[in-house]
């Protein structure tokens, strides 16, 4: 597939992240789980995974019978102050005693989160903003934009060393994505990153961020656009609404 179609791809399916909220509907097994199904373990024996995750369609509606998605994880790995470990999407082929996994392309999702003394352990219920799904960006990006993030989210009182100049650098448009999210800012978590092609001098980004209506709401999404030249701050250049 070309760039664009895998951007355009990324930009309209909904997030299969690593984060705790968003995989809560998700089945979870590890290699040392005490039952697994047949064409899991069959997948653990020939690849190198450490998890498979089995996750509802999030379009699909009670009674669709909608097909359910299948991810394979690998090792967690820690990188500076970012944890991170590759995921991938699966497809189920056959069914019955002949049903069994494979993998559908060859492309490849890094999920990242910040590490404190130790990296959060993956779809951890206790981990509020839990791990990002990201394509094509590095851990010092990852690193950068979540701290641009968290100066939005949190009082400047509360943000990281640093984060105050990423906070000034967003200008008006941090005062209209104040203003649609409002209260909700601090409780809404990153769930996508994805870097848009372009030019080598100027890097661009798409960030999705999920903010509760309600503890029962399925809660807005945002996509968040962002700049960052050769040695400039990020930036935030546009922010929408998606679904």
């Amino acid at each position: 597939m070309t760039a664009t179609v895998v951007l355009l791809t990324l930009l309209l399916a909904p997030a299969a992240s690593g984060n705790a909220a968003a995989s809560a509907a998700c089945e979870v097994w590890t290699r040392g789980s005490e039952t697994l199904p047949p064409h899991v373990r069959e997948w653990f024996a020939h690849s190198t995974d450490e998890r498979v995750l089995r996750c509802p369609q999030a379009a699909a509606t009670e009674g669709a019978g909608a097909t359910a998605l299948y991810f394979g994880e690998g090792g967690l790995t820690q990188h500076g102050t970012v944890c991170v470990y590759p995921r991938h999407g699966l497809t189920l082929i056959g069914g019955g005693a002949a049903a069994r996994l494979e993998r559908y392309d060859r492309s490849e999702s890094l999920a990242m989160a910040l590490a404190g003394p130790q990296c959060p352990p993956p779809h951890a219920a206790t981990s509020a903003q839990g791990y990002v799904e990201t394509y094509d960006i590095s851990t010092a990006t990852f690193a950068g934009i979540m701290q641009l993030w968290s100066a939005i989210a949190t009082d400047s009182a509360a943000a990281p060393a640093g984060a105050s100049g990423a906070r000034a650098s967003v200008g008006g448009t941090h005062e209209r994505l104040e203003a649609a999210l409002g209260p909700r800012t601090s409780g809404a978590v990153v769930t996508r990153i994805v870097r848009i092609p372009g030019s080598l001098l100027r890097h661009r980004y798409a960030m999705f961020v999920k903010a509760p209506d309600s503890p029962d709401a399925a809660g807005s999404r945002f996509v968040i656009y962002l700049d960052k030249t050769l040695r400039g701050p990020y930036a935030i250049t546009a922010f929408a609404e998606t679904n």
